[in-house]
């Protein structure tokens, strides 16, 4: 791709906006770089850039003589200050697709409404103990088009979001996943059909001598994968099919190209994965074709240390647990989470909705939930959709609402932060909201 001397405009100043900016900005681009906040607010995010890109405040619009225009994620692609560009015939990708033009390595890419970041995760874990360089990143850590710049690499394990795959057009993994899809980022996709189009982005372009792998117990990936020339890989903790990685009475199995072998037992594996099994599956599935041993693979499931935020289990208490999962951001990861768990839960549920559909929760939560504390933003639409059922308080702060759980839990509940909310209500991103949970806890 031919990038001295053209005008590229770059929108949106986040991570990956700043890593696309400079990368353009080396290989000869005149690049603008625009964003809809003001300069005083981004001081941090503009010092050290390259002087020779220009940049925009207080206006996210390209430049009116823009050859290519690149979106962050967090800019969606049907956005009306686009619209002109696009009359024009002017190309809008994003940072994936840029990356991918640039790219030798073969990628494994990951997507899904949740676990894609324990997977992706693991599976950069899988092949480093198997002895393979190679780099992680994408929508987890760092930019795609940084790790292209980082050396050799036998692999690129990327996570992908639906954001990221509204603008790819030649992305072409090697190995795809969808882990599962559930309800998410409504409010940006619209409808679920829109959503799932989204998601199966991530394999339109894949040939016969790629892989797909899809979740068994979620139908949706399955009907994904219909069509598709990839050859196909399955998982699942509770149905088994081809090739691919499974539970069966209480081993993890992997089965491929006519062999079958027991990884190791699922009370072996490491204390998240446990919980949230159908990740070691998928990792498992993921890396099937690279003809991993199977010490290798149980030394990884055995030895993962899981992620900060994702399940985390902070202390216990006067004989109660406290689970940090602030990532769970949408209803689906809380639900799975509700799931993992057999002992009585203190649920904390809210922040900001994401038009999330509260009553399928309902179910579990009637089963599994001794007492719902909410808070944030969203509290009075969940109470909405709740209807009285199970019993729940409402809370000020984050800090109210882990008094209130603490006042209704007992020696062996469990008290569970898995908001099933975006939190910019009340935080910058979810991590601030878990770590501030963790230090109420730990001041326990």
């Amino acid at each position: 791709m031919h990038l001295s001397g053209k005008n590229i405009s770059v929108v949106g100043m986040g991570k990956s906006g700043l890593a696309t900016a400079s990368f353009l900005v080396t290989r000869g681009a005149q690049v603008l770089l625009t964003d809809a906040r003001p300069e005083h607010s981004l001081p941090e995010v503009i010092a050290g850039l390259n002087p020779a890109i220009e940049l925009q405040f207080d206006n996210s619009a390209p430049g009116k003589n823009a050859d290519l225009i690149v979106l962050s994620p967090g800019v969606p692609v049907d956005a009306p200050f686009l619209d002109e560009f696009r009359e024009r015939g002017i190309e809008i990708i994003g940072e994936i697709e840029l990356a991918f033009r640039f790219n030798k390595t073969p990628i494994i890419a990951i997507t899904g409404s949740n676990g894609k970041s324990t997977v992706t995760t693991l599976v950069g874990n899988i092949l480093r103990a198997d002895g393979r360089t190679v780099h992680v990143g994408g929508n987890l850590g760092t930019p795609f088009i940084e790790l292209i710049e980082k050396g050799t690499a036998e692999f690129i394990v990327l996570e992908i979001s639906s954001f990221q795959l509204e603008t790819v057009t030649t992305f072409k993994p090697y190995v795809a996943g969808i882990l599962n899809i559930t309800p998410d980022h409504l409010d940006r996709h619209k409808t679920s059909a829109n959503y799932h189009a989204m998601k199966e982005r991530i394999a339109t372009q894949q040939s016969e001598s790629d892989y797909f792998v899809a979740n068994l117990d979620a139908p949706e990936t399955v009907k994904l994968s219909c069509g598709k020339r990839s050859q196909k890989l399955f998982f699942g903790a509770q149905h088994e099919g081809g090739d691919g990685a499974y539970l069966r009475n209480g081993e993890i199995i992997l089965k491929f190209q006519g062999r079958e072998e027991v990884i190791c037992k699922h009370q072996e594996i490491a204390f998240p994965l446990r919980l949230l099994v159908e990740n070691a599956l998928a990792a498992i599935a993921l890396t099937a074709p690279l003809n991993i041993s199977v010490s290798v693979l149980a030394d990884a499931l055995c030895n993962f240390n899981g992620l900060e935020h994702r399940m985390e289990w902070v202390r216990t208490f006067n004989g109660i647990d406290f689970i940090n999962d602030s990532k769970a951001t949408n209803v689906g990861a809380t639900c799975k989470s509700l799931l993992a768990i057999e002992k009585p839960i203190v649920l904390m549920l809210g922040g900001r909705d994401k038009q999330g559909d509260f009553s399928a929760m309902l179910p579990l939560l009637k089963q599994k939930v001794r007492h719902l504390v909410l808070f944030g933003e969203a509290r009075g639409i969940i109470r909405n959709f709740l209807n009285g059922s199970p019993a729940s308080e409402e809370a000020d702060s984050l800090e109210d609402a882990l008094k209130i759980a603490v006042s209704h839990a007992k020696a062996g509940d469990t008290v569970l932060l898995a908001p099933a909310c975006a939190s910019q209500d009340m935080f910058k991103n979810y991590e601030e909201r878990g770590s501030l949970f963790k230090t109420l806890v730990n001041n326990l």
